[in-house]
Formats: C-alpha cells, structure tokens, sequence
C-alpha cells in the first residue's frame, strides 16, 4: 500500500489546498480578488495612495503620540527649548489642520476644508495663547472651536 491509498478522506489532495473547498468558500467572500485585501483593493500600491491626506493624517497621528508620551516623557529638547509633548502635540494637530485646509480646499471641497481651516485657526490660538500665557487669546480660540464645531454639525445635517 503506497501512502494515501486506503485512507477514509473524502479527498486525498486536501493537504495541498486543491478540491478541498477552500478555494469556493474564499471566492464567495472575495469574489473579485484574491483575498488578500478588501473588495476593490487589489492592486493597490503605495504610489496609488494620496500624499496630501496621508501628511494630515500623519501629523494628526503625532500629535496623538506626543499627547499619550506625556506621562513617560517630561521635556522634549529642542535645541535651547525645553517643551512639554503635549504642547507639541497642539503644534503638530496644528500644522496638521492647516495641511488638511489646504488639500481640501484646493480640490473644491469646501466643507470639509472649512472644517479644517477651523480646527486650524483654533488650535493655532491654543497654541499661540498658552506659549504667550495670553488668556483673552486661549478663550477665543476655545470659542472658535465650539462655535466651528456647531456649525458644522449645523451644515452636515443638510447631507444627511
């Protein structure tokens, strides 16, 4: 008896993949790719992916790191300065806004770049009120962002 003859299986090359079923389950789950990525992903490289929100996202993402360090790491230095991450952080969620503000805008899309711009503008203010110790500045910038806020949440209920 050669090895696999006689055996009680319903298909002696299961080990391989081949007949066992697999291949019909995956094409019900994936029916136009491989199953390696998300329905319409296939073929996806890194050159196909957009810079500019991939930048906003980026700078956002380090400024959520500079916020959760905090705790761990007193002082970032920079040079002469020695700054608390959480104040980076602010700067970083700023630049980040403003990149957004502008990838958004320049591509027509004027809601979603409105609600960077304001999210910039604000924490701008944040950060530029609490590096000068400016309270009327703080206050208006925290202004500006609940009332940015609404306002969105305003305007979004029209493409609901």
């Amino acid at each position: 008896m050669t090895p696999g003859e006689g055996r009680d299986t319903p298909d002696a090359s299961a080990g391989d993949g081949a007949g066992s079923g697999d291949d019909e389950e995956y094409e019900e789950l994936y029916p136009d790719g491989d199953g390696l990525a998300p329905l319409g992903m296939d073929g996806v490289t890194i050159g196909d992916l957009d810079p500019g929100p991939l930048v906003t996202g980026a700078f956002v993402g380090l400024a959520g790191l500079l916020f959760l360090v905090q705790p761990v790491v007193p002082f970032v230095e920079l040079g002469p300065l020695r700054l608390r991450p959480v104040a980076l952080s602010a700067l970083a969620l700023a630049v980040g806004l403003w990149v957004g503000t502008v990838v958004y805008l320049a591509r027509g899309k004027r809601l979603v770049g409105g609600a960077h711009a304001v999210g910039a503008v604000g924490w701008s203010g944040i950060v530029l009120g609490t590096a000068t110790g400016n309270g009327a500045v703080l206050l208006g910038a925290v202004v500006l962002l609940v009332v940015g806020m609404l306002a969105l949440a305003v305007e979004s209920r029209r493409y609901a």
